[in-house]
């Protein structure tokens, strides 16, 4: 059972560690313990989802190879933080602006250095860009 705020969910009677459902199940706001957890196939799935990555995508952003991701159904806090990274920015930047927001991940941007901002998932500093620039442009400071 694990407990957020007045809330409690069920994380599995056999696997008391494990997330199985999206953040906005468990409560975003404690991503720090949730990272300490393990994480589902199902899990990661509807993250791939969520951001609209491609499977080869995903796979370049988590420390796993293809052939580790097809033959397990669960995986370790490594993984799970890179999946909570993965999803604090989509839902940061769909609650900003709407589906618009996948296409602004999939645009060179002039402002990161003419990369894809989706580049910039495949290490904390590079997420930490991303959601440094879309307060940013929440607020609409562009500069």
């Amino acid at each position: 059972m694990y407990i957020c705020g007045m809330k409690k969910y069920k994380t599995g009677e056999n696997e008391p560690n494990m997330l199985h459902e999206p953040t906005a199940d468990y409560g975003a706001a404690n991503y720090f313990v949730l990272a300490g957890r393990s994480v589902s196939k199902h899990y990661v799935q509807r993250i791939m989802a969520l951001s609209g990555l491609t499977l080869a995508e995903f796979i370049n952003i988590l420390p796993i190879s293809i052939d580790t991701y097809k033959r397990k159904t669960m995986f370790q806090p490594a993984v799970t933080e890179k999946i909570l990274e993965v999803e604090e920015v989509y839902r940061a930047g769909v609650a900003a602006f709407g589906e618009g927001f996948h296409a602004w991940m999939n645009t060179e941007n002039i402002a990161l250095g003419g990369i894809k901002p989706k580049q910039l998932l495949s290490n904390s500093f590079g997420v930490r860009r991303l959601l440094s620039q879309i307060g940013r442009m929440q607020h609409g400071v562009l500069a």
